[in-house]
């Protein structure tokens, strides 16, 4: 073989594995954007409780399916809002999480756009799930504002918990915010993703497949990330975390915490917990660690002074 035939065999050679590189770039960003769709895996009935299933359009028209489960009891002023991680579904986090309906809280449950009941063909671990937020809480306020009255709560799981950092960072209506395995940037999560569940290294395919992410979506979710988000937050936050996390390792959630602006903030490792099994592994002490946050920082309205003995009543003017 010549120096020349040896040159173009080289070069061919490179042209190949380039343009396959740039293939497999191409249909691996379908594996984010559309995520496999799981089922409902459980429902309120399941669990004794009443609930009324809702429909609600997100701020672009993509129909939202939803459980709005109120407290067990008695009626509450006080709701949580649960925004589950990328390809779940509203199920698995009631599962979870449906024990604080016992404990006087509304909770309102609802699917992000590609995922469970709700319809949407694409998403974006992250940027266009706001919008989906955003129209979960305009449905709240305009239907069940009683239930709103006494403050409003947020538990994000993962993509979840970033899209509740996002909306807490915006939102003072938002009391508190619970954030479970969430991550610090987008961009590092789609690359240990990449890594950890594909085995894609990370240069050059993943900045390939962020590219075509970008392109598909018409937007960069990275702005969205925690990273940006967590110094504006203002509002107690409880950050929960797996010592076993793949996608989110533990020097970037603890980065993450210290970050965050809130004057109120606290950050639990479970140990031997892997990414979204935190329950799974907490058991009882999740439950109570759950409950006394929320019960702490959205606590129920005091109840009307009695009157004295003898006293007045002022029936009007």
């Amino acid at each position: 073989m010549t120096a020349q035939e040896f040159f173009y065999w080289l070069l061919f050679s490179l042209l190949a594995l380039s343009a396959g590189a740039v293939w497999l770039a191409y249909l691996k960003s379908f594996s984010i954007i559309r995520p496999a769709r799981m089922k409902l895996a459980h429902l309120p009935d399941q669990f004794r409780l009443a609930y009324e299933p809702v429909v609600f359009p997100s701020t672009d028209g993509v129909a939202l399916r939803g459980w709005f489960i109120p407290a067990g009891g008695e009626r509450s002023s006080r709701t949580i809002v649960f925004c589950h991680g990328w390809g779940s579904n509203k199920s698995e986090l009631m599962r979870d999480t449906n024990f604080l309906a016992g404990l006087g809280f509304n909770l309102f449950y609802f699917d992000f756009r590609a995922s469970g009941e709700s319809a949407g063909g694409m998403a974006s671990v992250g940027y266009l799930e706001t919008r989906d937020l955003e129209a979960a809480f305009a449905w709240l306020q305009a239907n069940r504002p009683e239930a709103c009255a006494g403050g409003m709560g947020l538990f994000g799981l993962s993509m979840g918990a970033s899209v509740a950092m996002w909306k807490t960072a915006k939102r003072p209506e938002v009391k508190c915010l619970l954030a479970e395995n969430v991550f610090l940037s987008y961009t590092r999560v789609i690359a240990n993703w990449g890594w950890r569940r594909l085995k894609v290294p990370f240069y050059p395919l993943i900045p390939m497949i962020l590219f075509f992410v970008r392109l598909k979506l018409g937007a960069d979710p990275e702005p969205y990330s925690p990273v940006h988000t967590a110094p504006s937050v203002k509002q107690p936050v409880l950050f929960v975390q797996g010592d076993q996390d793949e996608l989110v390792p533990r020097e970037e959630a603890k980065l993450l915490y210290e970050i965050c602006g809130s004057s109120e903030k606290a950050l639990w490792t479970v140990t031997g917990a892997g990414h979204a099994k935190c329950a799974e592994v907490g058991g009882e002490t999740y439950r109570r660690k759950v409950a006394e946050f929320f019960q702490t920082h959205l606590p129920p309205e005091p109840e009307p002074a009695e009157p004295p003995p003898g006293a007045v009543r002022t029936v009007g003017p």
